[in-house]
């Protein structure tokens, strides 16, 4: 059976650009992450990620241990 796939928004604590290519690599490291983007010109960063088989949790903790704050948006 396939997993299904849905779309995460995180406000983010992001305040360089330099920030997103370190997502980027942390990212990088789930098979489970299709996509994603970070609105840079936002007042609140928005990181957002199409998935399948990966919670929120998981992914703002993995990014809170690197110093990055993201709280997921409902």
């Amino acid at each position: 059976m396939e997993k299904e796939n849905k779309i995460l928004i995180f406000r983010t604590s992001i305040t360089k650009r330099c920030d997103i290519k370190r997502i980027g690599k942390l990212l990088a490291e789930f098979p489970q992450i299709d996509k994603w983007n970070v609105d840079f010109e936002d007042w609140e960063k928005i990181l957002r990620i199409e998935c399948s088989g990966i919670t929120a949790l998981e992914i703002s903790e993995v990014l809170r241990n690197n110093h990055i704050f993201a709280s997921e948006l409902e």
